[in-house]
């Protein structure tokens, strides 16, 4: 184990190495998310410069890990959305995670079938790997060049397709376990993990902010104390058989608007600090950063062999391309703005969710040999996905640069050219 003084310097080079690779996504578009993972490789399993029994104990903490990821970076996310526009797509939003949803689990369960996998074991695998991960997601869109609808559409896919893949894997295991198909329990489970989350955290939105308006010695002490309330949130969500992250997503969004919210609802409108938001800022940060390295440290490059690679592979093109027929389709029938339809396309990577979920059915006791080649799929898949979605990234933004420069020289030399035609004139 590591004593105190190596412990804060591996803190250290934690925020060290969150803020090159921030200085690195801003100067070359290369995905820092990328980066820290292959750090977090290096430092497990190819240097070993960790020991087996201390990597263990690390994959202990991977549900904790989870859980404090996604509730701090959806909260993050709802403070900076703006409530009315996520009404307002709300509805194109929810069509589009279905479908996306759904292709996935397709595509996937489809290629294992044709590789002589049972079709309910690679339904599993499709749920496990069917949605983005909100961590990835949320870094990396904020510091795009997209229209603000479009952060919503992926805030609100990586946010609503965690709980999906949770809720659909367990329910495909029970299937497998029990032989039996409830519709029934799969609706309800569906529809409580969202109504009552986004009913939860919106409740507790209302009430703290009547609070932090109405009582002065709780404002003295506005963010901890509202970071407080977010984990309060979290635990009641899942203590109802719920969903946490939803929950989280919406204490957020009703908080960040606020003032809106309360004028809408006709009480007394209250203004936030805007120190949560900086504080927030600044501990996600933190947090995300370390996320990347730790998962880079648990991967088990040891249980990787040529036909799950080879799988691996074949999966992850075929999730972008259905993904990318799906965007298209969507925007051409809704005749809504394209122009980030690249991006929509290529924002595909995988995180902590299907790690966790991975070694699920082998603890819920399904056959050992599928059960182990999901393990190692789904670490792949992560990788994989995270590769395509970094060199999309850069692709997308230097296409879109490289137009913006177009368009300012052709204003400047329309700009020029009114100049020579006035001076002639006079």
């Amino acid at each position: 184990m590591f004593g105190t003084e190596t412990i804060l310097l591996i803190i250290a080079l934690v925020i060290f190495s969150g803020f090159i690779g921030m200085l690195v996504f801003k100067k070359t578009k290369l995905s820092d998310v990328l980066l820290l993972m292959i750090l977090g490789l290096l430092i497990g399993p190819v240097f070993q410069l960790i020991d087996f029994q201390t990597i263990a104990l690390i994959r202990e903490l991977a549900p904790f890990l989870a859980a404090l990821v996604l509730i701090m970076l959806l909260f993050e996310s709802g403070l900076k959305m703006n409530f009315f526009k996520v009404i307002h797509e709300l509805r194109f939003a929810f069509v589009f995670i279905i479908l996306v949803f759904l292709a996935s689990i397709t595509v996937v369960s489809l290629t294992m079938l044709a590789v002589g996998w049972p079709l309910l074991y690679g339904l599993i695998l499709g749920a496990i790997i069917g949605g983005t991960s909100s961590a990835i997601v949320l870094s990396l869109i904020e510091r795009m060049n997209v229209k603000p609808e479009t952060k919503i559409l992926l805030n609100l896919e990586s946010a609503f397709t965690d709980a999906l893949c949770i809720i659909v894997t367990i329910v495909l295991i029970e299937i497998v376990l029990s032989s039996t198909i409830d519709a029934q329990q799969i609706s309800h489970s569906i529809a409580g993990a969202f109504l009552i989350a986004i009913g939860i955290g919106a409740i507790a939105a209302i009430i703290w902010m009547k609070l932090l308006r109405d009582i002065k010695t709780i404002k003295e002490m506005e963010y901890i104390l509202t970071i407080a309330v977010l984990f309060s949130v979290f635990f009641i969500a899942e203590f109802v058989k719920s969903n946490g992250a939803i929950a989280a997503l919406a204490f957020g969004l009703v908080l960040g608007n606020s003032w809106a919210i309360m004028n809408f609802l006709r009480m007394k409108p209250i203004t936030l600090d805007t120190n949560i938001s900086l504080f927030q800022k600044e501990i996600s940060f933190f947090i995300r950063t370390f996320f990347f390295i730790y998962i880079g440290i648990i991967f088990e490059l040891s249980m990787v062999t040529s036909f799950v690679i080879l799988v691996s592979i074949g999966i992850a093109i075929a999730l972008l391309l259905a993904r990318t027929a799906i965007t298209k389709l969507l925007y051409k029938a809704s005749k809504k703005d394209s122009s980030d339809n690249k991006a929509i396309s290529i924002m595909m990577p995988r995180g902590l969710a299907a790690a966790v979920l991975a070694s699920y059915p082998l603890s819920a006791g399904l056959q050992i040999d599928f059960a182990t080649q999901t393990i190692q799929i789904v670490f792949l898949i992560i990788l994989f996905s995270n590769i395509i979605t970094s060199a999309g990234v850069i692709f997308s933004e230097r296409k879109k640069n490289d137009k913006k420069t177009s368009e300012k020289n052709e204003a400047l030399e329309e700009i020029k050219i009114s100049e020579k035609i006035m001076g002639s004139e006079t």
